[in-house]
């Protein structure tokens, strides 16, 4: 729990440090049309608690993703955002678990040992959100499609670590869905808004090929997520005046 606050945490003030910058290449790219209220593009952050089923002595550990959002004002009370998470990696410890290289003397050296699995996807997901009326919460449900990128298992050892890429024993694709609630900070980042999201996803498919683990080896996770809009000034200083009549009316 304190290597989560504390990844969050550095999310945070890491988050700020990119905001600004990636803001201004995106407005140099697409120009002021994409930073209105009804669409707008936003920086994507998210620590994800990750479990793979039917793994024995399997341990959840933080990871991290990291992408691009779009968010789109269908009316007042409806959102969706498309996003895509170019870094969306997915962490897990087995312990014991023995390697499985073809190689006798090296399998010898880390049998019965501890390996730590690192898998990297890319993520789209598309949110559909609703959000009460005089209300900051959102509630979205999404369909998520991953692509499996590297992936790899650092086997611990007395004589040190051995990396081994599990690539080729994963399926190439993941899908599933996201429940997500969340909740809109319209004062916060000066006005330009920040959106926390808590977040479970359930994933369909099969992790890995049969075989190397045994069952059905389907991914969830648990996930802290930031959502940084990028917006106008006139939208910031819009949002700030309802945080303000908001504050009255409570």
């Amino acid at each position: 729990m304190k290597r989560t606050i504390t990844l969050i945490a550095v999310l945070l003030l890491a988050a700020t440090q990119l905001a600004s910058g990636q803001a201004a290449i995106l407005a140099l790219i697409f120009g002021d049309k994409v930073a209105s209220e009804k669409f707008n593009l936003s920086l994507e952050l998210g620590v994800p608690i990750t479990r793979v089923s039917n793994i024995d002595n399997a341990k959840a550990s933080n990871a991290i993703n990291f992408g691009i959002g779009g968010n789109i004002k269908l009316s007042e009370n409806w959102f969706l955002s498309p996003n895509v998470h170019f870094l969306s990696r997915r962490s897990f410890d087995v312990n014991p678990l023995s390697l499985n290289s073809g190689d006798p003397d090296l399998d010898g050296l880390y049998t019965q040992t501890k390996a730590e699995f690192q898998l990297n996807y890319t993520d789209i997901h598309l949110l559909l959100a609703y959000e009460p009326n005089n209300s900051n919460f959102r509630f979205g449900l999404s369909p998520q499609v991953s692509f499996l990128g590297k992936a790899r298992a650092t086997f611990i050892g007395e004589l040190g670590d051995f990396d081994q890429s599990v690539k080729s024993m994963l399926n190439k694709t993941d899908y599933g869905m996201i429940f997500n609630v969340g909740y809109f900070f319209r004062a916060g980042n000066k006005g330009k808004g920040l959106i926390l999201n808590v977040r479970y996803y359930q994933g369909f498919a099969d992790v890995f090929e049969q075989g190397y683990f045994t069952g059905n080896n389907k991914a969830s996770f648990f996930s802290v997520h930031l959502s940084f809009p990028f917006v106008t000034d006139d939208l910031a200083k819009k949002n700030l005046e309802e945080a303000e009549k908001r504050k009255k009316k409570s």
